[in-house]
């Protein structure tokens, strides 16, 4: 399971970048979905660095 934190980070990332562009396309930029963008690109970005320091050691 280790070895797939980093990948779930990446995916969350990415999750939360398609949540902002649809937001954006369909110009339904409530609080609520930007705010749900917002938090799964700052979850990613903890998990995929939580990742790399389970697999290098740290």
């Amino acid at each position: 399971m280790k070895e797939y934190v980093s990948w779930i980070g990446i995916a969350l990332i990415v999750a939360g970048t398609l949540v902002l562009l649809i937001s954006y396309l369909l110009h339904h930029t409530t609080n609520g979905m930007l705010l749900t963008g917002l938090f799964l690109i700052i979850i990613g970005i903890v998990s995929y660095i939580q990742g790399i320091k389970m697999h290098q050691g740290y």
